[in-house]
């Protein structure tokens, strides 16, 4: 089960829009957050770049949240919005941090003991959820053809943790 929270980094907005699956954010969450420095890289630096349109919309901006100043090794291990996901999801705990960067991930779960999920994760819970029309696989795999990157070990994994409860 999903954290009722959750706070989430580009990539995983990315490829929601890419999909047109954002609507699954405040399906799967009572609460979810976008650092205003994610939201400022996927709608102003991404601008004209899948995703950032959508996501210019006023119903997302009421889910922007600034984070605090994040902690120094965080700003020197990882990428800015990376580091304002776990700033913030820290600050909201319980909270989950949706992040596809492996390195990030790692930090966020193994040094701040934070629950962490990815873009697969995401649409995993959703199926389990009868949330997705079409199969899970069909899913990953449109995404990845969309030029989100998702190696066929994601995939895989993805769709046998998907079956196997």
């Amino acid at each position: 089960m999903l954290a009722g929270r959750a706070v989430i980094n580009a990539g995983p907005l990315v490829a929601l829009s890419l999909a047109g699956r954002l609507d699954l954010l405040p399906a799967l969450f009572s609460e979810f957050w976008i650092p205003q420095r994610v939201f400022d890289e996927v709608t102003v630096a991404g601008m004209g770049r899948p995703g950032a349109e959508t996501l210019a919309g006023a119903r997302w901006a009421a889910h922007v949240r600034s984070s605090a100043e994040a902690d120094p090794l965080l700003v020197a291990e990882l990428d800015p919005g990376e580091a304002a996901v776990i700033t913030l999801a820290r600050s909201l705990a319980p909270c989950l941090a949706i992040i596809d960067e492996k390195r990030g991930r790692k930090i966020a779960h193994s040094i701040y003991g934070l629950p962490v999920k990815g873009t697969a994760g995401l649409f995993v819970e959703a199926h389990r959820r009868g949330l997705l029309a079409e199969e899970l696989r069909d899913t990953l795999l449109d995404l990845k053809s969309a030029g989100y990157f998702l190696s066929d070990t994601v995939i895989d994994a993805a769709c046998a943790a998907a079956h196997s409860h």
